[in-house]
């Protein structure tokens, strides 16, 4: 379904996620029990190294005039919140995004949501998939580099001092 941003916007609230992928709508039931413990434990390491900035999880940035992407945790530098509308999406790529594989995620969408964020100014996006407990971490389109449960992650350039171990919270 093509939507147009204004009627994006005005979507009600019924549970589900919404983003925009170039004018078309993507509707995305809430996810399942793991994937929910994944996205704490994110939200939750990367909130302790914060103090340089905000973590929020599922908020919506506009990353082009028809394209609104929520990543399952975002990291936004401290000098940047003022250019944050805090009751309207962001009107730029967060610093950070994680993205969380799911059984339903489709590569080909997956794909075009990295390239977007990075289009949109996002320095780093990290893809962790529970199942091979790996993530990747990609600073260009379709370049990327994959961290194993024996590695670990960090982002000195946008958290210094954080560091975390890869590996599976459940």
């Amino acid at each position: 379904m093509r939507a147009k941003m204004v009627e994006f916007e005005r979507l009600p609230d019924d549970g589900d996620l919404h983003e925009l992928d170039g004018g078309e709508l993507i509707v995305m039931p809430p996810q399942g029990l793991r994937h929910g413990i994944v996205q704490a434990a994110v939200l939750e390491e990367l909130s302790r190294a914060a103090d340089f900035g905000i973590v929020p999880g599922r908020c919506g940035f506009r990353l082009a005039p028809d394209v609104v992407q929520a990543p399952d945790v975002a990291f936004i530098r401290g000098e940047r919140t003022a250019e944050i509308a805090w009751d309207r999406y962001c009107e730029f790529g967060p610093d950070l995004a994680v993205e969380i594989l799911s059984p339903d995620d489709n590569a080909a969408r997956l794909q075009r949501k990295i390239s977007g964020y990075l289009a949109a100014g996002t320095g780093i996006v990290r893809v962790l998939d529970p199942d091979s407990i790996t993530v990747n971490v990609y600073q260009k389109p379709d370049v990327f580099r994959t961290l194993t449960a024996d590695d670990r992650i960090d982002a000195p350039e946008l958290l210094p001092g954080f560091s975390v171990a890869v590996r599976a919270p459940v």
